[in-house]
């Protein structure tokens, strides 16, 4: 992933130089690179090498990252993978700004390539925002239903997953691009359920029950609620000591809610992995990739630990 890193802190010349400085801060802090891999295993797979390709992945993960320090502002995180957010270390002010500045530039590198491209990738970075805004607003509701805790998650996570996999297409002109970017949004979807099951874990990078105290309703708890009601979940939010949070944690876990949830995103991968290879490309290195990660994240999975 050296060429992906270079290329990506290439595209921070020229701007302002606390802004390269703070963008260079969060491209190094680390992360797999999922987003920008699957763009280049898409657009290896319909022969779209080179430069081009380097580009697209590139802008992809600029605006994976803008979306992150922008969400680190908002729940007031003070760390991301296991490093300070951008938010601890400058201040509110400058994490908005350089969010901005990140989602701009990956708008220009898209447009530089190919205008047609910009206004896909623009409504796809549209519903990521309009997401944003429907879990403010459901922000601490606990009876919150599985349609929109789906709706919010597809604007967060699967919408951007969609470009990844469609963007290559899309930008080759390739007429089932439609298909793989419905695809990518059930690959994030998966994601997403995995990364809401882990904020109930230790060791992950991430503050642990940060969704839950931030008022977040997610699959789990959707799912515990919906089995034994919200008495329990919310005399512990009334009172979140860490006894209590652990307690809730324990009832969860021999429930077997956090096993239910990852079946849950394993059907939803299953279902995309289908569509990626029906689609009429060559999709084995994009499968390899996809199958790879996730069987990973499921092995390590910390399900029988506290």
């Amino acid at each position: 992933m050296e060429p992906l890193d270079r290329n990506i802190l290439e595209l921070l010349e020229g701007s302002v130089e606390l802004a390269k400085k703070v963008g260079e801060y969060v491209i190094k802090s680390g992360g797999k690179r999922i987003r920008p891999r699957i763009v280049l295993a898409v657009a290896e797979g319909l022969g779209l090498e080179g430069r081009d390709a380097l580009d697209l992945a590139s802008a992809v993960e600029l605006i994976h990252t803008a979306s992150l320090v922008h969400d680190d502002v908002i729940d007031l995180a003070e760390k991301r993978r296991n490093s300070p957010t951008v938010l601890m270390r400058w201040g509110p002010e400058l994490a908005v700004l350089t969010g901005d500045f990140l989602f701009v530039r990956a708008l220009r590198v898209i447009g530089s390539k190919k205008l047609e491209t910009v206004d896909y990738v623009a409504r796809a970075v549209e519903d990521m925002v309009k997401a944003e805004i429907l879990q403010e607003a459901v922000r601490g509701r606990i009876h919150l239903g599985v349609d929109t805790y789906y709706k919010i998650i597809d604007g967060k996570t699967g919408r951007l997953f969609g470009v990844a996999f469609a963007l290559p297409a899309y930008y080759a002109e390739k007429p089932f691009w439609g298909e793989l970017d419905r695809a990518g949004n059930l690959v994030g979807r998966a994601f997403q359920i995995v990364d809401d099951v882990l904020d109930y874990f230790p060791g992950t990078g991430k503050d642990r029950f940060k969704d839950l105290l931030n008022g977040k309703a997610t699959l789990p708890l959707i799912l515990y609620t919906e089995s034994y009601g919200s008495g329990f979940v919310e005399s512990v939010l009334r009172e979140p000591k860490e006894e209590r949070l652990l307690e809730l944690f324990n009832r969860m876990r021999e429930a077997g809610i956090f096993e239910k949830s990852i079946e849950v995103a394993k059907g939803f991968l299953s279902e995309a992995l289908r569509m990626i290879e029906g689609a009429p490309f060559d999709s084995t290195r994009v499968v390899s990739l996809v199958r790879g990660y996730f069987s990973d994240v499921f092995g390590r999975f910390p399900l029988g630990s506290r």
